[in-house]
């Protein structure tokens, strides 16, 4: 009787197991379901091959524009780039006219974050909102430029690599590494060089390819990072701040966020004052050659006063940030940046570059009101009104950022072979920077996304998720 009953047992804990995968598989198969449903109104087109015609493309890497071309799109990547009549394609292809529209590479931007302040030295996880508003605004690729938990960035990365997630290529940098003296919550504390060792070394195995540290890192922490991620390839940046630029750069970090903005010890700026920078004074020379001749990259991150505070976005944020936005523009707070301090970074970026140094774009757009995508195009249109040519703009927001991400060879630019990552834009941005914001369709790896549908998905999330 014993063994009848242990037989009985069996085989309802057999049924019991066998019900469960049935039941977790019905689950993911509803999952998957779902989302595709839930996003097919996000997408325009969809084939493995289309033809764009008649389209004015930007040739980032000659600095020119090619008008009435086609593009060829098969499998995701692009085939072919030329006239319509020198492009051989199979008959009943889906079309689309781009007559009067502008085809720019899609944007690598490189300070960008998936997550948002709230207002408690805390920073919240955004998988909703944010790709959706990256993506909208044509950032295809992007960087990442730390988190509280980069778990959920790679975890986010993995998912739209599988197609289970709407966003962009992300290129994930690992936690904040700073001193405890440091002001936020979520900063990953590290003090001596083996816990920065230990510590770059358990994020590269998850899947980190660069690493930030924040400003007031110590020097031991710092060769510590340093000498980790440089073991194994990878980048070290920075957001600097008790620690000297020059001081980092002798140590050998490759990349400065906020770029001159970082450098406040060796110039002698305090943030909450008026800046009077002398791009003629010695310790600015110094420092530009300085940088220029270790080949330090800088990631540009340009802020203006009309950045701040546009209601025409308040409908993106949830209904407690917008509330606190709303006193921030009534009362502006002392530490949002100053577009005063910020135009005079210009002339010394622009030196460095003259000088043979090297400069990316980046939003950061994680505070404030300010949302990612549309930042992007802000940071663009600031850098024009700071004395670039469009173009040059146009340039470091493309092909620049993805040498720096060594991706270039696939992404950065409209060639043949490459992804199909293309943004569709009203005007003409290579003349106009403004028109950049006048993004139609985005297409990444030859799916086309409607902007304006993206957008409408992120309305009254940013700051609940």
């Amino acid at each position: 009787m014993t063994h009848l009953f242990s037989v009985v047992r069996r085989n309802d804990q057999l049924q019991t197991s066998f019900c469960k995968v049935i039941f977790s598989l019905l689950l993911s198969c509803i999952g998957v379901l779902a989302f595709s449903q839930s996003n097919h109104s996000l997408i325009l087109y969809n084939k493995n091959e289309m033809l764009l015609e008649n389209a004015r493309v930007v040739d980032v890497i000659t600095g020119t524009v090619l008008e009435q071309q086609a593009i060829y799109i098969s499998n995701g990547k692009i085939k072919a780039i030329a006239t319509r009549k020198k492009i051989k394609v199979p008959k009943g292809i889906s079309t689309l006219d781009l007559q009067g529209k502008t085809v720019l590479p899609g944007l690598v931007m490189l300070h960008e974050h998936m997550n948002y302040n709230n207002g408690a030295g805390v920073w919240l996880f955004q998988p909703a909102s944010f790709p959706k508003l990256y993506l909208a605004a044509g950032v295809t690729t992007l960087r990442t430029a730390g988190a509280e938990n980069p778990m959920y960035d790679l975890n986010l990365k993995r998912r739209i690599d599988k197609g289970l997630a709407i966003g962009p290529r992300m290129f994930v940098t690992g936690p904040m590494f700073n001193d405890p003296s440091g002001g936020f919550l979520g900063d990953f504390v590290i003090t001596t060089y083996e816990e920065a060792r230990k510590a770059t070394a358990f994020w590269a195995e998850q899947g980190c390819t660069s690493f930030k540290v924040y400003s007031d890192i110590s020097r031991n922490a710092l060769m510590g990072v340093i000498d980790e991620a440089h073991a194994r390839g990878l980048i070290v940046t920075g957001h600097l701040g008790k620690m000297s630029c020059s001081e980092a750069t002798e140590l050998g970090i490759d990349n400065i966020e906020h770029g001159f903005a970082s450098c406040v010890s060796d110039l002698n700026l305090a943030w909450d004052s008026i800046w009077h920078i002398d791009n003629q004074q010695k310790k600015v020379t110094d420092l530009i050659n300085r940088l220029v001749a270790r080949n330090v990259v800088l990631t540009v991150t340009p802020f203006s006063d009309s950045d701040f505070g546009n209601v025409s976005l308040f409908d993106y944020l949830s209904t407690d940030e917008r509330k606190r936005i709303e006193g921030y523009v009534k009362e502006r707070p002392p530490f949002i940046p100053k577009e005063q301090n910020e135009v005079q970074l210009r002339p010394l970026e622009k030196t460095f570059v003259t000088k043979g140094g090297h400069i990316v774009l980046g939003a950061d757009a994680a505070d404030f009101g300010i949302l990612p995508g549309f930042q992007d195009h802000n940071a663009m249109v600031s850098m024009v009104k700071g004395g670039w040519k469009p173009m040059d703009v146009i340039r470091m927001a493309t092909i620049d950022g993805a040498r720096f991400l060594k991706a270039e060879g696939e992404l950065g630019s409209i060639e043949v072979g490459k992804s199909a990552d293309l943004i569709i834009v009203s005007g003409k941005p290579d003349q106009t920077m403004e028109d950049i914001r006048n993004v139609d369709i985005v297409f990444e790896k030859g799916v086309g996304y409607d902007s304006k549908a993206l957008r409408e998905r992120a309305k009254g999330l940013v700051g609940r998720h």
